[in-house]
């Protein structure tokens, strides 16, 4: 029976094992959230909120009703709306706590304990950032429990319209071994590596979904103004599987509920589910910033993780890979407020789900120290600056922290220069951030890749043993700078 290669590869990674947290499930005396009278779901014992801008604390009661919410020593006063709901707006705060946030009306009365206020980190994507602590191969099982380090995971669910109401599984954390071993693994370091560097409360929220398309976590209003509505081609993919992959199905369910909750950032690591159509992955990742900057109302830093060397099975069309990560690194290039972890030097490129998570996670931390924080101890690895044209000399410039460096000494493989057809070319290491690139007399260079492939070799790094991202940038006339407007070169 004939199944189109795109609902194979949906289809394949559904069936796929892959060690993620289990789908929420609710007692049977239990009301749906939609229901429930109180503070939302998001609130509870262990909770992280936000610091360093005001509170907004939010809920249902019956209609008409007055309600009192109170958290350390401030307090705020509101009446439910026709619909039930209310929200109230406290002062800022300072790091710290533990405090209690209490809330009260005649219908209900919601009091938790262990409140702390520090930073709140949202980690979304696929099955990559939901593999579970537990299963990754480095990182340990066991290791000092940490009371100002919290953990909220969100059911996977999905919705044709966004909805006001969160359902989470099991409610906030306090970072323990038995804890974390069913949370993402990638997430869970990044948040112990910022704990170590900053030293306030860190709260780490899980909103992911394992073979779930970049469109599906964008609001569909942001797509179709950018005319990046989806067409579906989904063929005989289960029912389920078709509404998920919905335009902003699972942004309403899983985004759209969080939106009044105060983010100090994302970590986004998502595109596999994208590789069998990557044309416009790049603007559909701009649309997903813009959508969740205006969804949260602020300018949140952006930590995107680029796709690890991965050699696809037939069918799939080879260098579809790559072409997603050029495009997540053209839409880091483009945003200041982003940031970029590369992972090409990542071991096992036949396996969809790499069981090593520390290095990613540990970039990350280092990369939202730099962007977020403005922490001197943050980094970016190297960061392609421009591309300088000479005659027959190009010479790649690179922002680095330390030096550039390559595993064959100061000869760097990986690098064609490509016009019709591409030619292979060995870089050399001419400076501390430059490589130099001859064009032979008989090749009319348009354009210069570096480790385009689906799982290449690369071998230019940092000192430090950050790689630099594989590229491809078309070239213009004599003494011009790479263009940053153009795609993946052929």
């Amino acid at each position: 029976m004939f199944m189109p290669r795109s609902a194979a590869l949906v289809l394949a990674a559904a069936l796929m094992p892959l060690p993620i947290a289990a789908v929420q499930t609710r007692d049977a005396g239990d009301p749906p959230p939609e229901e429930r009278l109180g503070l939302d779901s998001v609130f509870g014992a262990h909770m992280v909120v936000q610091r360093d801008r005001p509170i907004r604390i939010w809920g249902r009661a019956r209609p008409g009703e007055p309600v009192h919410v109170s958290l350390a020593n401030a307090q705020a006063r509101t009446v439910a709306g026709s619909d039930g709901a209310w929200s109230v707006l406290l002062p800022a705060r300072r790091a710290g706590g533990p405090y209690r946030l209490e809330a009260s009306a005649p219908s209900f009365h919601d009091r938790y304990r262990d409140i702390l206020i520090g930073d709140v980190w949202l980690c979304a994507g696929q099955s990559n950032m939901e593999f579970r602590r537990s299963s990754a191969v480095d990182l340990p099982a066991q290791f000092a429990p940490d009371t100002r380090l919290r953990m909220l995971d969100i059911a996977r669910r999905e919705a044709p319209m966004p909805s006001p109401h969160l359902v989470t599984l099991g409610g906030w954390k306090v970072s323990t071994p038995q804890s974390a071993a069913r949370f993402s693994a990638i997430c869970h370091r990044f948040g112990e590596r910022l704990r170590a560097q900053l030293g306030v409360p860190i709260g780490l929220v899980g909103a992911s979904w394992g073979g779930t398309r970049i469109a599906a976590f964008v609001d569909a209003a942001t797509l179709r103004a950018r005319d990046l509505g989806r067409t579906r081609d989904l063929g005989r993919a289960r029912p389920d599987q078709v509404s998920r992959q919905n335009d902003g199905h699972v942004f309403n369910a899983m985004i759209a509920p969080l939106a009044p909750l105060g983010l100090r950032g994302v970590l986004w690591y998502q595109g596999e589910s994208d590789t069998h159509r990557p044309d416009r992955y790049g603007e559909r990742l701009a649309a997903l910033a813009a959508s969740w900057r205006r969804t949260f109302g602020q300018s949140l830093p952006m930590i995107v993780v680029q796709l690890p060397p991965f050699a696809p099975p037939p069918p799939a069309t080879p260098g579809n890979w790559a072409v997603i990560r050029e495009a997540q690194r053209r839409f880091v290039a483009r945003d200041p407020a982003a940031g970029l972890v590369v992972q090409i030097d990542q071991r096992g490129a036949d396996d969809l789900h790499p069981p090593y998570k520390a290095a990613v996670a540990d970039r990350a931390a280092a990369i939202a120290l730099r962007i977020a924080y403005r922490a001197p101890a943050g980094s970016t690895g190297p960061v392609l600056k421009r591309v300088s044209r000479r005659g027959r000399r190009l010479t790649l410039y690179y922002t680095v922290d330390d030096r550039l460096t390559s595993a064959r000494g100061r000869a760097v493989s990986g690098f064609e220069l490509c016009a019709e057809t591409c030619v292979k070319v060995t870089g050399h290491l001419s400076g501390p951030d430059t490589v130099a690139l001859i064009i032979p007399a008989n090749v009319a260079a348009r354009c210069v890749r570096y480790a385009w492939a689906d799982a290449p070799r690369a071998d230019l790094v940092s000192t430090n043993g950050w790689p630099a991202s594989p590229l491809a940038e078309s070239l213009g006339s004599d003494s011009a700078t790479l263009n940053r407007g153009a795609g993946p070169c052929g």
